[in-house]
């Protein structure tokens, strides 16, 4: 993404000098020549950066047009769903395995139906009082929940993830401002799920698209992309009503309203319908709308 706007300012700051300078010049002139020279070799580099990008544009509308043919629609046969959870107790570590596995296995499933390589992503669960340097610059703490593009890995800290599932995690903006409440197994299954959407946003080559300076359409597909893979264990049954309510209620909690931030995620409502989104089409192909191509 950063590669074309580069070639531009080449373009626009090399142009007028060139230009000004050989105005007025004979075709004759070995430095008139080279000046050409040089602005027909960087137009040519920018037509062709242009071009790739346009057929990374078009797969990627593509790929995403054909997500959904992977996984079967959710489709509800009766107001109430019969949960299948765990029957015995497991570490938060173990638990956060687990989630990313049945995130993974979905994601693997769904990419193999459109032909696509299987989805590759690390993952540390950081351990209490552990402070772990990322490629991103960001220190891995106790508060860790993001996922690093440059190192390809997701991080989320064990402390973060136990209190999200006591329901005792503080200070989240949407439920500093009264949006939702952060609780739960499946609110913990949310954040894993979002911080894998956005492992495949990079995998896909969204990211060198994205239009803007803006954190927002990101994170608003990645709650999408999550709500995807929500549908899919809900239709089998592994997952009631109120776990559900659990993945929109986190979602709500980590929106925000520093609207002047290019950080910004979203609001609480916004995170949460974009979540639903993907939820009630149970198809990620739905979710394209928040990045556009």
């Amino acid at each position: 993404m950063a590669l074309l706007p580069r070639l531009v300012v080449l373009v626009v700051v090399l142009a007028p000098v060139f230009g000004a300078a050989g105005c007025g010049k004979d075709d004759a002139d070995p430095l008139g020549q080279v000046k050409q020279e040089v602005r027909d070799r960087a137009q040519e580099f920018q037509d062709r950066a242009e071009a790739r990008i346009d057929r990374l544009r078009r797969r990627i509308e593509e790929v995403l047009g054909q997500l959904e043919q992977a996984v079967p629609r959710a489709e509800r046969t009766s107001p109430k769903v019969r949960s299948q959870g765990r029957t015995q107790s497991t570490t938060i570590d173990v638990f956060l395995t687990n989630i990313l596995q049945s995130v993974d296995a979905y994601w693997t499933k769904t990419f193999a139906a459109s032909d696509l390589a299987e989805p590759r992503v690390a993952y540390f669960w950081v351990p209490p009082g552990t402070r772990r340097p990322t490629a991103c610059g960001a220190l891995a703490d106790d508060a860790a929940a993001f996922y690093c593009p440059s190192d390809d890995t997701i991080y989320v800290a064990q402390e973060f993830a136990a209190e999200l599932y006591r329901g005792v995690l503080r200070n989240l903006p949407g439920e500093r401002a009264g949006f939702g409440r952060a609780a739960g197994d499946f609110g913990v299954a949310y954040v894993v799920a979002h911080e894998y959407a956005h492992n495949l946003q990079n995998e896909l080559g969204l990211f060198r698209l994205g239009h803007g300076n803006s954190s927002k359409p990101f994170e608003l597909q990645a709650d999408c992309l999550a709500g995807a893979w929500g549908a899919s264990v809900y239709a089998t049954g592994r997952i009631t009503d109120e776990d559900v309510t659990e993945a929109v209620d986190t979602a709500m909690a980590v929106g925000d309203f520093d609207y002047t931030n290019a950080n910004h995620h979203g609001t609480p409502t916004e995170r949460r319908d974009a979540w639903l989104r993907g939820f009630r089409s149970a198809d990620p192909s739905a979710c394209q709308t928040y990045v556009p191509t």
